[in-house]
């Protein structure tokens, strides 16, 4: 079985593989990005964004699902934040990222779900919120 650690893989184009699911993430938050917070709309247009400049080559950029991110969430694996603080998410992935993430999740409020790469704990938050809110784009690989 693959440990964590050799799980992603940074590819030539300038993204991160995800070799047990398949998938591929960008390196950099949209913080990491734009130096901003975002709320959810400004989330969904990040997405946009980056879909029409191709990033990675790409144009099918998404937010990802509560399974996805809680599933790049391992409390075994230590990056910094932000603030310096440890999350727990791959070394792979560029430092200085939010550690709340935006979920393509929504409930029947219309609260929008983040999940917390400290702790991997989700919650719903108001989709206007913008405070240390960031995304984590994914795409499923062909």
């Amino acid at each position: 079985m693959m440990s964590a650690l050799d799980r992603y893989k940074d590819t030539a184009r300038g993204v991160i593989e995800d070799t047990t699911n398949q998938k591929e993430w960008l390196p950099k938050d949209s913080y990491g990005d734009l130096g901003k917070w975002v709320n959810f709309q400004e989330a969904v247009n990040y997405a946009q964004l980056m879909n029409q400049i191709y990033a990675g080559g790409q144009s099918d950029w998404r937010l990802p699902n509560k399974e996805e991110i809680l599933d790049l969430y391992n409390e075994k694996l230590i990056q910094k934040d932000w603030e310096g603080n440890e999350i727990h998410i791959a070394s792979v992935f560029l430092t200085g990222c939010s550690h709340y993430l935006w979920s393509s999740e929504k409930n029947k409020d219309g609260e929008c779900m983040r999940i917390d790469l400290r702790t991997g704990d989700p919650e719903y938050m108001d989709a206007q919120d913008r405070e240390h809110q960031a995304v984590r784009l994914i795409r499923n690989k062909i």
